[in-house]
């Protein structure tokens, strides 16, 4: 049986976020303050640090921050190209400052320096991941 407020009415925490609730938690998860997600969910931002006691409140707006985490790296992805080829001009010019030039370089060895790392960490991790199916399947394992 579901709670009850003392006026009879069900609480909020046992049905699920309206629609301009989440609304307002997509907002704050793309970086608006909780004044402009009350606008946006066209309440109150008293009712809204009610509405962030929810049970489903803290995941909602989690899920919604690590989407936009994601969609922000495949924006970056599907242009790396093109500013790895922005940062090596920069770097290259000779009417460009040289603490720019310097920058620039900087960020081109740090970017390589990532990748390397990146690979390496995944190469290891796929072993650690293999070793483990081994052992759950009782399989000999060859370390190296």
């Amino acid at each position: 049986m579901k709670s009850k407020d003392t006026r009879g009415r069900k609480k909020r925490e046992d049905g699920p976020l309206p629609p301009n609730i989440r609304s307002a938690l997509v907002a704050r998860a793309a970086g608006a303050n909780w004044n402009r997600c009350a606008e946006i969910s066209n309440t109150s931002a008293a009712n809204l640090r009610e509405w962030r006691k929810h049970p489903e409140a803290e995941a909602y707006l989690n899920e919604a921050i690590e989407q936009n985490i994601s969609e922000a790296h495949n924006l970056l992805a599907e242009n790396a190209p093109k500013i790895a080829h922005r940062l090596i001009e920069l770097s290259l010019r000779e009417d460009i400052r040289p603490y720019a030039q310097v920058s620039a370089i900087s960020e081109c060895f740090r970017v390589l320096q990532n990748g390397v790392i990146n690979k390496e960490n995944r190469e290891e991790i796929r072993k650690i991941r293999d070793s483990l199916e081994a052992l759950e399947g009782n399989n000999v394992i060859d370390i190296d």
